[in-house]
Order: structure tokens, then C-alpha cells, then sequence
């Protein structure tokens, strides 16, 4: 089946899953068809890619080739600044045409218009359904949700580059992860996402250059909802206010949700935390009561860590854990002894390592026997997977007796290589 008759089939699956939102009954037949939606706009839009790069490689082909015409030779196309041809070898058409010219209508972005800002600023502020022509379609944005009053509105572009823009900046934890962005379902191999350089005299791979070649990781399709505490003035709210407003409340639920997830998703319908990855013996730290605040017992995530990933792992931890046991570190006279510190940047330190404290792992006075309290760990190791577009639902709920806020956004994620990562559990 060629590149154009998938296309063609997967434009059709799609056009069939709009048709099925109107007979819809329950709120979770739309959220599955919202989510096969998301995967057959995802799939078009690289089944255009990958037309558009065939079409431009064989434009690419015939630019290049020489063209004998009326007998005579004409110059070589590389371009279309490049159009001249042997005089009197008569009329090229292919000298003159240019095959990389697009119309600008063909590349500007349908939800960055600022009559689509003020249309999704109504729908969220007055419930004003999103006007039909706003509906996307393969040619306008094809990794978007299909818009209908039911289903919900794609987030403005201006609002959605912001949220992510900020929320990777500002995350803890999402400004180290590695994001990434490939298909969902596709085994990757590891050594894509993790290069290695080897001398062109090596002829023989060790075993372990072999295995590292055959492993392969693969991303699924998980649908996050985060619900938005929103709060509008809908009629006298400005443009400016509402889009800050909007983007605040979503980098917020973003963030919180999407590092929860990296910390301690069970891998079912949500990305696998780091916490839930079961480390070999020589990588796992157990530690109790009497051993927590110790320099000595610190010493070992120090020395179970390989030397590759010395460099860039840190600890996390809760906040609670960091203050009792390791800021407030004393030796045998009682006074503290500052393993754990902060310097004048207000960074939380352990043995010279970043501490970074996040409240989605257990203090380890919560902590049962084997549960994980603080992971040693080189976070550019976890593959965040998402094509990082969002739609937004409003909906009223009727045991509560208001409309309720959310976002969606397709996410996946996991550690591509979890030899930098040091598990430390309560014993």
C-alpha cells in the first residue's frame, strides 16, 4: 500500500469517528472517541510528512538532472532561483516551475487567530459552542481533537506554546526530563534516543554493545485529564486577562499532574514512575531508623551509582525526609554536621548533589517497610513522550452542581535507560 492510499484510509477511519460522536450516550464513548481521534490525527499528520518528503525528494530528482532538449543541453536545476537554459534550446517547462512554492493560507495556523482567541475565550467564559469552520481538519492541524460543542475546543496555539513553554521551565522535575515525540506503539531502539560512538576498527561488538543494539522501548497512548479550578468574569473578562489567566491554571495542573506521573505512575494508563522501576540488588539502598541519619549510610547510594551517570544524577526526596533526617544531621555531640545543606543559591545539597524536594514520594516516616522514600537518579535518562497538543472540555456536573474545567493531553513516558538510578527504600 503506498504512502497516498494510507493516507487516504486513515483520513476515512477518521472521517467515520466524527460520525460516531453524534450517536455517543455516555461521557466515557466520547472520551474513547475523543482518544482515537487524537491517535488517527496524529497518524495522517505523519502519513503527510512522510507524502510531503517523497514528493519533495522527487521534485529534488528531477531538479537535478540534466535535460537534453531539442537536441541541445540545458543547465542543471538546483532551485528555483536557478532557471536559466541553453539559449535557443527552446521552452523548459520544469526551469520555470516552482515546486517549493506554497501559499501562505497553507501554513498559517487556523488556532492562532485572533478570532479563534476571542471564540475560545466565549466557549470557556459563556458556553458560545466553537463556530463549524474552526473544526480541524488534516489540511488545517491534524494533531488536534475534532472541535464540536460536545467534544470540546483545541487550546489556542498563542496559549498552548505558553503553558508548555512555562511549565518547562518552571517543573522541577520536567525541566530535566528528556521530551520526546515519537509514534506511539513503535518499538524505538534505545541506542536512537541514547547514541554511542565506537572506533571503525572495532569489527567484533562486546555482548553488551549487542544487547544495548536489540533493546528497544515503545510509548503508548494515555489520555491526561486535568481538572482546572477556574473562576471568570464571563462577560466583562478581557482577551489579555483570560488567556493569562487560562495559562496560569493550566501550566499548574500540567505540572502537577505530569510529575506525578514521572514519580510515581504505575505504568497502567499513565506514564511509569520512576519509583516503580525495580532496580538490581547492586542499585537498591535500604536504610532504617537508626541509619538514616548517617554519613556512613549515605555513602552507599554514592557508591551504588555507576560512574557514567555520576555527573548529572540528584537526589529526590520529600521535604519532610530532607529537613528531619538530613538538614538536621548532627554528629554524637549534637551538633549539625551539614551532609545535607543549602547553599547561598538556596539548593538543597547531599554530598554535592542537587536535592530536589517534590511531594509526590513518601516522607519516610510514612513510609512502610520497602516502600520507596528517595531515589539517586540522572533524570535525562526518562523519556517524556507527548505531541504536546491540548484540547479543553467544558461540561456540567450535575451531582455537583457546576461546570467543570479540564484539559487533555496525550503523555506517555519511561526510563530509556535506568542504569543511572538508584533506589532507596525503607527497611
Amino acid at each position: 500500500m503506498t504512502l497516498a492510499e494510507r493516507l487516504a484510509k486513515a483520513t476515512e477511519v477518521r472521517k467515520s469517528l466524527v460520525a460516531k460522536i453524534t450517536n455517543a450516550e455516555t461521557k466515557e464513548e466520547l472520551d474513547k472517541i475523543e482518544l482515537d481521534l487524537r491517535k488517527a490525527d496524529i497518524e495522517i499528520k505523519e502519513l503527510e510528512m512522510e507524502v510531503a518528503a517523497e514528493q519533495r525528494s522527487l521534485d529534488d530528482g528531477q531538479s537535478e538532472r540534466t535535460h537534453i532538449v531539442n537536441g541541445l543541453v540545458a543547465e542543471p536545476i538546483n532551485g528555483p532561483e536557478q532557471r536559466s537554459f541553453t539559449p535557443g534550446a527552446g521552452f523548459t517547462p520544469l526551469a520555470t516551475a516552482d515546486f517549493t512554492q506554497r501559499s501562505a493560507d497553507a501554513t498559517d495556523d487556523l488556532f492562532d487567530t485572533l478570532e479563534y482567541r476571542n471564540a475560545f475565550k466565549d466557549y470557556v467564559t459563556k458556553g458560545t459552542p466553537i463556530p463549524d469552520k474552526f473544526a480541524p481538519t488534516a489540511e488545517m492541524r491534524s494533531d488536534q481533537l475534532t472541535v464540536t460543542d460536545n467534544i470540546g475546543a483545541v487550546i489556542p496555539t498563542t496559549i498552548m506554546n505558553r503553558v508548555i513553554t512555562e511549565a518547562t521551565k518552571e517543573g522541577k522535575i520536567l525541566q530535566r526530563v528528556t521530551q520526546t515525540s515519537f509514534q506511539g506503539g513503535v518499538s524505538i531502539p534505545k541506542s536512537d534516543l541514547k547514541p554511542v560512538a565506537t572506533w571503525v576498527s572495532e569489527t567484533v561488538s562486546s555482548d553488551e554493545q549487542k544487547a544495548d543494539a536489540n533493546a528497544t522501548i515503545s510509548f503508548g497512548y494515555h489520555l491526561l485529564e486535568a481538572k482546572i479550578a477556574l473562576s471568570l468574569v464571563s462577560s466583562v473578562v478581557s482577551l489579555p486577562v483570560f488567556e493569562s489567566t487560562i495559562i496560569k491554571c493550566l501550566k499548574a495542573a500540567m505540572i502537577r499532574a505530569i510529575e506525578a506521573a514521572i514519580i510515581s505512575g504505575d505504568g497502567t494508563g499513565k506514564p511509569k514512575g520512576i519509583t516503580k522501576i525495580t532496580a538490581p540488588a547492586e542499585r537498591t539502598v535500604e536504610m532504617t531508623l537508626d541509619e538514616i541519619g548517617t554519613v556512613k549510610k549515605w555513602a552507599e547510594p554514592e557508591s551504588a551509582i555507576p560512574e557514567a551517570y555520576e555527573d548529572k544524577g540528584i537526589y529526590l526526596m520529600n521535604k519532610k525526609t530532607w529537613e528531619k533526617y538530613l538538614n538536621a544531621m548532627t554528629d554524637t555531640t549534637g551538633q549539625k554536621i551539614g551532609l545535607g545543606r543549602i547553599n547561598e543559591r538556596g539548593e538543597k545539597r547531599l554530598n554535592g548533589r542537587l536535592v530536589e524536594t517534590v511531594e509526590y514520594m513518601k516522607s519516610f516516616d510514612a513510609a512502610v517497610a520497602g516502600d520507596v522514600f528517595a531515589v539517586l537518579v540522572d533524570l535525562e535518562e526518562y523519556c517524556l513522550n507527548s505531541n504536546l497538543a491540548m484540547s479543553y472540555k467544558k461540561y456540567f456536573d450535575e451531582k455537583a452542581n457546576k461546570y467543570v474545567h479540564k484539559s487533555l493531553m496525550i503523555v506517555d513516558g519511561k526510563m530509556a535507560d535506568d542504569n543511572g538510578l538508584v533506589i532507596i527504600k525503607k527497611k
